[in-house]
Protein backbone atom coordinates (compact mmCIF):
# COMPACT_ATOMS: atom_id res chain seq x y z
CA UNK A 1 0.00 0.00 0.00
CA UNK A 2 2.87 2.53 0.86
CA UNK A 3 4.59 1.97 -2.33
CA UNK A 4 1.07 2.38 -4.26
CA UNK A 5 0.78 5.90 -2.26
CA UNK A 6 4.06 6.86 -2.92
CA UNK A 7 3.90 5.84 -6.94
CA UNK A 8 0.66 8.54 -6.88
CA UNK A 9 1.97 11.07 -5.10
CA UNK A 10 4.77 10.80 -7.93
CA UNK A 11 2.80 10.67 -10.63
CA UNK A 12 0.77 13.83 -9.17
CA UNK A 13 3.80 15.59 -8.47
CA UNK A 14 5.34 15.31 -12.02
CA UNK A 15 2.16 16.62 -13.61
CA UNK A 16 1.85 19.48 -11.14
CA UNK A 17 5.74 20.54 -11.49
CA UNK A 18 5.86 19.62 -15.58
CA UNK A 19 6.98 23.00 -17.49
CA UNK A 20 6.21 22.08 -20.82
CA UNK A 21 8.63 24.10 -23.54
CA UNK A 22 7.16 24.00 -27.07
CA UNK A 23 10.15 22.15 -29.31
CA UNK A 24 8.26 21.71 -32.63
CA UNK A 25 5.11 21.63 -34.82
CA UNK A 26 4.08 18.66 -37.33
CA UNK A 27 1.13 18.41 -39.33
CA UNK A 28 1.41 14.78 -39.52
CA UNK A 29 -1.23 12.82 -37.81
CA UNK A 30 -3.67 15.59 -38.05
CA UNK A 31 -1.52 17.77 -36.40
CA UNK A 32 0.19 17.97 -33.22
CA UNK A 33 2.42 20.13 -31.27
CA UNK A 34 5.28 18.85 -28.82
CA UNK A 35 6.74 20.11 -25.64
CA UNK A 36 9.73 19.01 -23.76
CA UNK A 37 9.38 19.64 -19.74
CA UNK A 38 13.35 20.49 -19.41
CA UNK A 39 13.14 20.69 -15.39
CA UNK A 40 12.42 16.58 -15.86
CA UNK A 41 16.29 16.37 -17.56
CA UNK A 42 18.06 13.38 -15.65
CA UNK A 43 21.71 13.02 -16.83
CA UNK A 44 24.48 10.48 -16.67
CA UNK A 45 27.26 10.08 -18.46
CA UNK A 46 26.16 10.21 -22.41
CA UNK A 47 22.67 9.63 -21.41
CA UNK A 48 19.80 11.45 -20.69
CA UNK A 49 15.88 11.08 -19.78
CA UNK A 50 13.38 13.38 -20.11
CA UNK A 51 9.79 13.52 -20.44
CA UNK A 52 7.78 14.67 -23.48
CA UNK A 53 4.26 15.35 -24.48
CA UNK A 54 2.66 15.28 -28.09
CA UNK A 55 -0.90 17.42 -28.14
CA UNK A 56 -3.16 16.30 -30.71
CA UNK A 57 -5.20 18.66 -32.95
CA UNK A 58 -6.83 15.46 -34.00
CA UNK A 59 -8.23 12.21 -31.93
CA UNK A 60 -6.18 9.67 -31.76
CA UNK A 61 -6.80 6.19 -32.00
CA UNK A 62 -4.60 3.38 -31.66
CA UNK A 63 -5.23 -0.48 -30.11
CA UNK A 64 -8.93 0.80 -29.51
CA UNK A 65 -8.43 3.70 -27.53
CA UNK A 66 -8.88 7.75 -28.55
CA UNK A 67 -6.86 10.01 -26.71
CA UNK A 68 -5.73 14.06 -27.35
CA UNK A 69 -2.19 13.98 -25.45
CA UNK A 70 0.33 11.45 -24.77
CA UNK A 71 3.53 12.25 -22.39
CA UNK A 72 6.49 10.29 -22.85
CA UNK A 73 9.33 9.36 -20.91
CA UNK A 74 12.27 8.96 -23.44
CA UNK A 75 16.22 7.93 -22.92
CA UNK A 76 18.68 9.56 -25.44
CA UNK A 77 21.57 8.43 -26.27
CA UNK A 78 23.36 11.93 -26.69
CA UNK A 79 26.52 10.27 -27.96
CA UNK A 80 25.15 7.99 -30.69
CA UNK A 81 22.34 10.48 -31.80
CA UNK A 82 19.57 7.58 -30.52
CA UNK A 83 16.76 7.27 -28.45
CA UNK A 84 13.76 5.26 -26.69
CA UNK A 85 10.64 5.29 -25.34
CA UNK A 86 10.71 4.17 -21.79
CA UNK A 87 7.18 4.60 -20.80
CA UNK A 88 3.89 6.46 -22.07
CA UNK A 89 0.68 7.41 -21.02
CA UNK A 90 -2.49 8.54 -23.64
CA UNK A 91 -4.64 11.23 -21.89
CA UNK A 92 -8.72 12.02 -23.18
CA UNK A 93 -7.62 15.48 -23.37
CA UNK A 94 -5.30 18.15 -24.48
CA UNK A 95 -1.64 18.86 -22.22
CA UNK A 96 -2.09 15.41 -20.16
CA UNK A 97 -5.66 16.63 -18.99
CA UNK A 98 -8.95 14.31 -18.50
CA UNK A 99 -8.80 10.85 -18.03
CA UNK A 100 -5.66 8.31 -18.47
CA UNK A 101 -6.67 6.41 -21.23
CA UNK A 102 -4.03 3.70 -21.23
CA UNK A 103 -0.33 3.54 -19.85
CA UNK A 104 2.77 1.45 -20.72
CA UNK A 105 6.10 1.41 -18.91
CA UNK A 106 9.00 -1.06 -20.80
CA UNK A 107 11.50 0.19 -22.58
CA UNK A 108 11.46 -0.16 -26.37
CA UNK A 109 14.29 -0.55 -29.06
CA UNK A 110 16.67 1.65 -29.38
CA UNK A 111 16.14 4.21 -32.74
CA UNK A 112 18.55 6.68 -34.73
CA UNK A 113 17.17 10.03 -34.37
CA UNK A 114 17.13 11.73 -37.41
CA UNK A 115 17.97 14.96 -38.99
CA UNK A 116 15.75 17.45 -38.76
CA UNK A 117 12.90 15.48 -37.34
CA UNK A 118 10.81 16.78 -34.15
CA UNK A 119 13.36 13.63 -32.51
CA UNK A 120 15.92 15.59 -33.05
CA UNK A 121 14.40 18.41 -31.62
CA UNK A 122 13.81 16.71 -28.36
CA UNK A 123 17.19 14.87 -28.28
CA UNK A 124 19.09 18.55 -28.72
CA UNK A 125 17.12 19.69 -25.61
CA UNK A 126 17.54 16.63 -23.21
CA UNK A 127 21.50 16.39 -24.46
CA UNK A 128 21.94 20.36 -24.48
CA UNK A 129 22.95 20.20 -28.06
Amino acid sequence: MKKLVALALALISTHATAEWTKVGESGERGGYTAYADQVSIRKVDERAKMWILFDYQAVQKTSGVEYLSEKIRREYDCKQKQMRKLAYSFFSWNMENGDLIRSYNQPQKWEPVLPGSIDEAEWKAACGK
